[in-house]
């Protein structure tokens, strides 16, 4: 008798706890789309990560929002691009347009096509020079849910996408308190940044017995994915690589791949070089440029002596190749 009275005491549990679930998302779904449709203002959204990458992302906004000079060939990536892409001294050496480095710190792809977004609205680019490494990061970039648009946070692509719940709540979250500090008037508008230039490198160098010990680490290989599990892993980075390249092909924007790899990297080519084949050419830096020892400030960036060889190199690149 006892098994039979636990039956009813279940499915009475069962249809409760459904009906439970059912209210709470019929809550909490009103509320999702208010938040989504909220406006809050765009600069506040990056003003509001002073504290992440040296305050670099106002400077990105205001570069591409509040500086009316033109960009005609961009470079996006990650710090490794930040440090190693001297803008400026490319802008004073080539002779087809104006060079701006809109790199920033750390790795996600969708972060890449969110700044092209913005990119594409405010100028006329030509030409994309996109950073690549040994291989594509996998997951999400920190600071995507604080500045992508509500509809790129809420419909990305679902699959092989880890971090897809946590972006959701992180961005209607950040959209709510900024509404909250407009409303009870607690942010004040940051200055504009007025400089046209996103390099940021150091004078410093790496000392040579540090790098010797990172190259040796580096030539230790491990084990590569089988073709199941990279196509697996590299789902999410392709799928915004083929956005992004969309997005290029739409607005009539050639692209470019630039292989910066970390110090004693024993990669030639990055691991995703036919992905990117399929796209745009793939810059490969000299050998001498990356092999030498005083152009590293850090066992992954270039100091300002090594920014300052491969921007003169690229510089001869875009002269020669590029009307």
């Amino acid at each position: 008798m006892e098994i039979f009275s636990v039956k009813p005491s279940f499915y009475l549990f069962s249809v409760l706890m459904k009906k439970l679930l059912r209210n709470i998302i019929f809550f909490f779904i009103p509320i999702i789309v208010v938040i989504a449709i909220l406006p809050v203002d765009k600069r506040l959204k990056y003003q509001g990560l002073k504290d992440d990458c040296f305050n670099h992302g106002i400077w990105i906004y205001d570069r591409l929002f509040n500086n009316e000079k033109p960009i005609d060939i961009a470079f996006i990536g990650s710090s490794h691009t930040i440090n190693g892409i001297n803008d400026k001294l490319i802008n004073e050496n080539i002779e087809c347009g104006k060079v701006v480095n809109l790199g920033y710190c750390r790795l996600g792809r969708n972060l890449s096509y969110v700044f092209l977004k913005e990119l594409l609205t405010q100028k006329h680019i030509k030409h994309l020079i996109l950073e690549v490494r040994e291989d594509e990061d996998r997951y999400s970039h920190p600071i995507f849910p604080y500045v992508a648009n509500s509809r790129d946070v809420l419909l990305p692509n679902p699959f092989f996408n880890r971090d897809i719940l946590a972006d959701i709540w992180t961005h209607l979250s950040y959209k709510t308190e900024i509404f909250q500090d407009i409303i009870y008037k607690q942010e004040k508008y940051a200055p504009l940044s007025t400089n046209d230039f996103g390099i940021a490198s150091s004078n410093d160098t790496a000392t040579s017995t540090y790098l010797d010990e990172i190259a040796l680490k580096r030539s230790v290989l491990k084990p590569p994915l089988t073709k199941l599990e990279r196509n697996f892993h590299m789902n999410f980075a392709r799928k915004y690589l083929s956005k992004i390249s969309k997005l290029c092909n739409k607005n009539n924007v050639q692209i470019s791949f630039l292989y910066l790899p970390a110090y004693g990297s024993p990669y030639e080519k990055p691991k995703e070089f036919e992905t990117y084949s399929k796209y745009g050419e793939i810059l490969i830096v000299p050998k001498n440029i990356l092999e030498n020892k005083n152009n590293w400030h850090d066992d992954g960036h270039l100091n300002q002596a090594g920014a300052k060889e491969l921007s003169l190199w690229l510089s001869d690149h875009i002269n020669n190749n590029w009307r």
